[in-house]
């Protein structure tokens, strides 16, 4: 039961991640009847396999993972407990689980094997869209993880609801973790939605100001992941200004994650979505990514975003 940096083939200079690089969010799916997938889940997805995981983290040259709870496994963590195990103390995660039923002890034992938080599974609460209902879902599941030291992952297509979000994240007694740049959108992605978008900055969106004083402040960690989730440039040429934005805001509390295998993102799905329907995942060049991402940076925020912070995130340096 290897590490993946164990199992890494010789390292060579076209693999875009420095040694000891972590991937902060991705998913994997194994479909073969181990884990099975939740009957509230939003949707049905492909498989995506640990052994594919292995060989798509190896071309990056991704030594460490921390895997976020596929939605569709419901708050079931076994298949992260499977995972944890097999890469041996290399990996962390961070899992669903029912905050109404789960036992101190679940807790602590999950705690102990590398969970270092819980993801909030919005799509249940059915507050993706309703800025109220995440205010009492952050102040609900706060309250049960404080005990134990867990950070709590977030994430909704809503930046501007962080300027009402913002003093209530200030008041948590538990780390936030934010998903995929909190959001935040670009003019491509508002014209792929139809939308007015020849006087939009980006730079100045609302929700960008709230999500900047957080990270300055260290109330926040935000994960620097999925772009097509923010915009529909081909180059991803006009997440730059975000990019910089979040990193000059606080280079200490942003995170790389991959987000493979890609799921869609909410603009490309269909409305009509159900739980029973198959996902296919979006094509995406994450080395072209990684190497773009790299160049917008300076050599320590890149050591830093792929290296120290995400060590310092899930606890590593502490566990080990």
């Amino acid at each position: 039961m290897p590490s993946l940096a164990s199992t890494a083939p010789p390292r060579t200079i076209d693999r875009p991640c420095p040694p000891g690089s972590w991937d902060v969010h991705h998913h994997i799916f194994d479909l073969d009847g181990r884990f099975p997938l939740s009957p509230t889940r939003h949707f049905t997805p492909s498989p995506a396999t640990l052994a594919q995981f292995e060989a798509f983290q190896h071309r990056l040259g991704i030594e460490h993972a921390c895997i976020a709870h596929g939605l569709s496994f419901g708050t079931d963590p076994s298949s992260l407990v499977f995972y944890l195990d097999y890469f041996q103390g290399s990996a962390r995660a961070f899992a669903c689980v029912d905050i109404t039923s789960v036992t101190d002890k679940e807790i602590i034992e999950l705690r102990d094997k590398g969970i270092p938080g819980i993801r909030i599974d919005y799509h249940l609460h059915k507050a993706q869209h309703n800025v109220e209902e995440q205010i009492r879902c952050l102040r609900q599941y706060a309250a049960r993880a404080a005990p134990f030291g867990w950070t709590l992952q977030t994430y909704h297509p809503h930046p501007e609801y962080y300027e009402s979000l913002s003093p209530v994240i200030r008041e948590l007694p538990v780390p936030v973790v934010v998903d995929h740049f909190g959001g935040l959108k670009t003019a491509s992605l508002l014209r792929y939605q139809g939308l007015e978008a020849d006087t939009f900055d980006a730079a100045s969106q609302p929700g960008l100001a709230a999500l900047c004083s957080l990270l300055r402040d260290g109330k926040l960690w935000i994960k620097l992941s999925a772009p097509y989730r923010c915009s529909e440039d081909p180059t991803f040429e006009d997440m730059r200004p975000l990019v910089r934005a979040l990193v000059d805001a606080n280079p200490d509390r942003v995170l790389y994650g991959s987000d493979w295998p890609h799921t869609q993102p909410f603009h490309r799905r269909p409305k009509d979505l159900k739980g029973s329907d198959v996902e296919t995942y979006l094509p995406f060049d994450d080395v072209a990514w990684v190497n773009k991402l790299k160049t917008w940076l300076s050599q320590d925020e890149w050591g830093k975003l792929m290296i120290s912070n995400p060590r310092a995130f899930t606890g590593y340096d502490r566990d080990n």
